[in-house]
């Protein structure tokens, strides 16, 4: 798969074994397969890992995907949590799982009312990711409340494109 980034940020350092940083600054995230959109999202980093939350379409479905790796140089990431004002992956979803190339990810599909409140939780409210490494640390940041206008505008545009019908 063909990832497009539209921007990495880096934040504040971080140090010891529960690290909070400040809030994070966040870009918007499309993933790309075959030329067509395959995920919708955003990531945000800090000075050790990069943290990602990307919608997929899965048939009619929506899940979500939350994922982190650390950033060169930095110790390998073991687990990674998300939460929003209500919603924790650590309930919502599997454990965390290397995927490759350094990722951990926990994916699931949200069902019901689950997965557009997390998604508009996530736009309106932030959250805050918990990202633990081989070396003991739990990295903590927060995300911005509410997500910049250009994060919310293009997750909004890519997920319209992610659900079109397929012969448009």
């Amino acid at each position: 798969m063909v990832r497009v980034l539209f921007a990495l940020v880096a934040a504040a350092g971080v140090a010891g074994n529960a690290v909070a940083d400040g809030g994070a600054k966040v870009e918007p995230l499309t993933l790309l397969e075959n030329g067509k959109i395959a995920g919708c999202g955003m990531m945000s980093s800090s000075a050790r890992v990069i943290g990602e939350v990307i919608a997929f379409r899965q048939g009619t479905d929506t899940s979500f995907a939350i994922r982190a790796r650390p950033v060169s140089g930095s110790s390998a990431v073991t687990s990674v949590r998300f939460t929003t004002a209500s919603h924790d992956s650590a309930s919502l979803f599997p454990a965390s799982t290397p995927i490759g190339d350094g990722i951990v990810e926990t994916r699931a599909v949200l069902q019901g009312f689950t997965g557009p409140s997390f998604a508009q939780e996530l736009m309106v409210m932030g959250g805050r990711f918990e990202i633990a490494t081989v070396d003991g640390h739990t990295i903590s940041y927060d995300l911005p409340r509410p997500m910049p206008h250009r994060v919310r505008q293009a997750y909004l545009n890519c997920a319209g494109d992610l659900f079109r019908p397929e012969d448009e």
